[in-house]
């Protein structure tokens, strides 16, 4: 090899096969014998996501979390209030036709809403849930029927333990022009009663060695201290089934009553996810705790409440407990 000649194999520039890519297609190649137009290249389909669809279960097709789902199992206080001006003025003058004189605005809003000829008016309000004083839900009535319950949850009352109890669906957040721009979340409401606590307590069925005044004495503070725990939404399950014993439950008023005259005092009350739970169904253990008053000894009693819906349950009888 003559070194002062340049090896053109070495010096030539590799390039890579062309591609099949590259290679027209034999079947759109045009027939230059054809007068038809050649077809035009299939191009690729390319699907994009959708960035705007909504989220099933969060969304509500807006882009925004509806928030709605759960169940709602609370205990609070029930008022009205005007939508608008119009349905305001329309109140005052139904309220003036009379010539009645009220003595609270609780008492006239009563009073007014409740009669038949004035129902027109009671379904233009808002009705709005107050836990504790905090305004926490509008109550969105589940069927005409519940309308009559909402009005009478309205009744003035005198004891601060007389309160409604509101079962229903949770709802998504109110919009602006609602409530009087109250922004809090909705509840459609499927049942509610008012409820009195000494209609309660006198409904509990009393020892036969123990008076009325000494059982409705235990019983009422029994009451007291679950009303004090039941300053909650009533949306987490510990919430409702508490919720749902303070008012459906007679057995807790009964041994808690037993337990006084023995020399004992309510100490604590808990509320935890019972090992008995699966799938949908959730089980809450509710302990009570009794400590005596001379020995500081404590016996614990609990009970289980079924979350399996709308509705709780118990699920076991009031009996001893036993740490683990």
């Amino acid at each position: 090899m003559n070194p002062e000649t340049p090896d053109t194999e070495a010096e030539a520039e590799v390039r890579p096969p062309p591609s099949a890519a590259a290679m027209p297609d034999p079947a759109v190649m045009p027939d230059p014998e054809d007068p038809r137009p050649a077809p035009a290249p299939v191009q690729p389909t390319v699907t994009q996501a959708c960035c705007d669809c909504a989220t099933a279960g969060s969304l509500d097709g807006s882009g925004e979390d509806s928030g709605a789902g759960g169940y709602v199992y609370v205990l609070g206080r029930v008022h009205a209030v005007f939508p608008d001006l119009s349905v305001q003025r329309e109140f005052l003058q139904a309220a003036g036709a009379d010539g009645t004189t009220y003595t609270t605005d609780a008492d006239a809003l009563y009073r007014v809403l409740s009669a038949p000829e004035n129902r027109y008016i009671a379904r233009q309000m808002c009705y709005v849930l107050a836990v504790q004083g905090v305004d926490t839900y509008i109550l969105e009535p589940g069927d005409p029927t519940v309308l009559d319950d909402l009005l009478e949850a309205l009744r003035p009352v005198e004891d601060q333990r007389d309160l409604a109890v509101i079962v229903g669906h949770l709802g998504p957040v109110a919009p602006p022009d609602a409530c009087q721009g109250l922004s809090v979340r909705i509840v459609g409401v499927q049942h509610i009663w008012a409820f009195d606590s000494r209609e309660l307590i006198q409904a509990i069925d009393r020892p036969d060695d123990t008076s009325s005044e000494e059982f409705e004495r235990s019983a009422g503070a029994l009451l007291d201290r679950l009303l004090q725990l039941s300053d909650n939404a009533g949306t987490e399950p510990a919430d409702r089934a508490l919720n749902f014993l303070t008012v459906r439950d007679q057995e807790i008023y009964r041994k808690t009553n037993q337990k006084y005259r023995e020399g004992y005092t309510l100490s604590a009350v808990e509320a935890m996810p019972s090992r008995l739970s699966a799938g949908s169904q959730t089980v809450i253990t509710a302990v009570f705790s009794y400590t005596h008053l001379q020995t500081n000894v404590t016996e614990k009693w609990f009970t289980r409440v079924g979350l399996a819906g709308l509705f709780p349950f118990r699920v076991t009888p009031l009996q001893s407990y036993y740490s683990r």
